[in-house]
């Protein structure tokens, strides 16, 4: 599920850059509801799936070059 490991690496990069540990479910939560809008936009606008498939497939690759990748694949795949 790519959507569920981009949020947890994203996460894990917030709290490595200083974000408290008491704020990452909120913002897990609010990147959840963020990329299941874009997911919904990209359903109703062909457009946005272009775009969306660019952005996301970017993330990918960097969280993917940082390591950080890997680790949220190890985690959500238990």
């Amino acid at each position: 599920m790519r959507g569920s490991t981009i949020i947890v690496a994203l996460v894990e990069l917030a709290k490595r850059y200083g974000m408290a540990a008491k704020w990452a479910v909120l913002l897990a939560v609010g990147l959840g509801i963020a990329l299941a809008v874009v997911a919904h936009l990209a359903q109703v606008q062909p457009q946005v799936a272009v775009w969306a498939q660019v952005v996301l497939g970017g993330l990918l690759l960097g969280l993917s070059a940082s390591g950080l990748y890997s680790g949220g694949r190890a985690i959500t795949s238990k």
